[in-house]
């Protein structure tokens, strides 16, 4: 009895069994994913996109399938480049995920992916989003990894080279319609060269409307190299946070440049920065809210934004900005060429600033305008200290002396700069006893000065001075203006900003 009874139970269980497998095999060939006409179907579908693919093999041991020589057109015609290229895609499902709802994908491996955008891509997509609600597929993938992928973006411009980003890792976990996903990426920007991480959520995807899908992160930005920009170098390294859609993406962040250097003067300074910004991400138009930029005792609050121009091609950066506090000696040691800065003091600085695209020197591009003001200033080479120091003792009635005492200049004015050349108008310069007027120009790259101006002092110049000099400004002084004891001097400055000349600019 009992060995009937054991006998009978595995009978039963193997009839169990068998009914098992032939119902889940029935399940398995009238629900199996994994064909070729299917697989393709659920792509071109999901990706609004025509698919061709040149091999296709089915598993089953771990079932699912591999797909080698994949190509996306945005439609049949094979005169169109395509958008995308692969070269192995390999499906990893589960006989488990075929009986639940939505159906469950473990893994799907990308290799050699080549994704290219451009704008006419764009527009078809829009195209075909609009010809009707794309169907949903029902299924969620575990994960998505496309290690080594490379995506390009057509630059618009002729005959300008795409922009390459090449994708070290990238690894997405929970893809699916209607929720979001996780992202990790490790990148290589293309411009200025550096790592990009990110780690963040993407979705749900709004596939009629791309740039009003959500997007949510932290980023760092390693190892840039500034020199790939004419007229700057250094190495940047950044860090922030981003939030919103596409469209409008909130970003917040800092950077640090700890050797920031300007047309490669060989001079370095720490330049720090933190910002507030949102970020197009359809087009990489810029909105920057607000900047706090940093370098030795000296910072820098600014707003602007980097746009495209109504039919132009490229970016163009606009800023405006205020230096409340700082030093005009932290500018020089950043612009000038010269070891040593030639003059220190406080300044403060108001202007707006235009950088457009092109292929000149940073430099050279830059246009602004502005107004600035310097105080308690001083020469640092010993023979310009000294002039000025000699023609405010003489200014208020003194005698000229070796060694006259120090004195504080202060400076104001308004300028504009363009193609490298600054113009100044109503420039002041002033120290106890006497204030020049002056205008004129500044070359950046040649640090050639030109001005002209009046020289206004408390005394007569002449009363302050003995032999031949004094007897010169006696004679000059028929063509002066004065008023009471005062005197108006015509003068001229040129020479260089580290090697000024200065005398009088008198026409017969």
């Amino acid at each position: 009895m009992g060995a009937w009874s054991t006998g009978r139970w595995i009978s039963i269980g193997v009839g169990v069994v068998v009914v098992v497998l032939v119902v889940a095999g029935i399940l398995v060939a009238t629900h199996w994913p994994f064909t070729r006409g299917g697989v393709v179907s659920a792509v071109e579908r999901a990706f609004a996109s025509t698919v061709e693919v040149q091999n296709f093999r089915v598993t089953y041991f771990s079932p699912g399938c591999v797909m080698e020589g994949i190509t996306f057109r945005r439609n049949s015609d094979d005169g169109v480049p395509p958008i995308a290229r692969a070269d192995r895609v390999t499906i990893v499902g589960s006989y488990a995920g075929f009986f639940v709802f939505p159906k469950r994908i473990s893994r799907v491996k990308v290799e050699g992916l080549h994704v290219f955008a451009s704008a006419e891509s764009e527009r078809a997509q829009k195209e075909a989003s609009a010809g009707g609600e794309a169907s949903k597929s029902n299924v969620v993938i575990g994960e998505i990894t496309a290690d080594g992928a490379v995506l390009e973006f057509a630059s618009g411009e002729n005959g300008s080279a795409p922009t390459r980003f090449e994708i070290a890792k990238l690894a997405i976990d929970g893809a699916g319609d209607d929720r979001a996903l996780e992202f990790h990426v490790v990148m290589k920007n293309p411009t200025p060269p550096g790592e990009i991480r990110g780690d963040g959520r993407f979705g749900p995807l709004k596939r009629d409307d791309v740039g009003q899908t959500a997007a949510s992160g932290t980023y760092s930005f390693a190892h840039a190299d500034l020199g790939a920009f004419s007229g700057i170098g250094g190495t940047l390294g950044s860090t922030g946070k981003f939030g919103g859609v596409l469209e409008k993406l909130d970003v917040t962040g800092s950077t640090d440049v700890p050797d920031f250097e300007v047309d490669r003067s060989g001079k370095a300074v720490e330049l720090k920065t933190h910002f507030a910004a949102v970020v197009n991400g359809m087009n990489g138009e810029v909105v920057l809210n607000s900047i706090r930029a940093e370098f030795g005792k000296t910072s820098v609050e600014a707003r602007g934004e980097v746009a495209g121009k109504p039919n132009g091609t490229g970016k163009t950066v606009s800023i405006t900005g205020t230096q409340a506090q700082g030093t005009i000696q932290d500018w020089l040691m950043l612009l000038a060429k010269a070891k040593k800065p030639a003059m220190t003091g406080a300044m403060n600085f108001q202007a707006e600033v235009r950088v457009p695209p092109g292929r000149r020197s940073f430099i050279e591009r830059v246009e602004l305008r502005g107004d600035f003001g310097i105080g308690s200033a001083d020469f640092t080479k010993p023979d310009t200290q000294k002039a000025v120091d000699n023609l405010s003792k003489v200014a208020l009635g003194g005698k000229q002396k070796d060694d006259p005492p120090p004195v504080d200049e202060s400076m104001k004015g308004h300028v504009e700069m363009k193609n490298a050349v600054a113009t100044l108008t109503d420039l002041y310069f002033g120290a106890p006893g006497t204030v020049a007027h002056m205008h004129g120009t500044y070359g950046i790259l040649t640090e050639k000065i030109d001005l002209h101006g009046n020289l206004r002092v408390d005394n007569k110049l002449s009363k302050g001075t003995s032999g031949m000099k004094a007897a010169l400004l006696k004679v000059a002084e028929s063509f002066f203006k004065k008023r009471k004891q005062a005197e108006i001097v015509p003068i001229k400055m040129g020479g260089t900003f580290s090697q000024p000349t200065y005398g009088l600019d008198v026409i017969p």
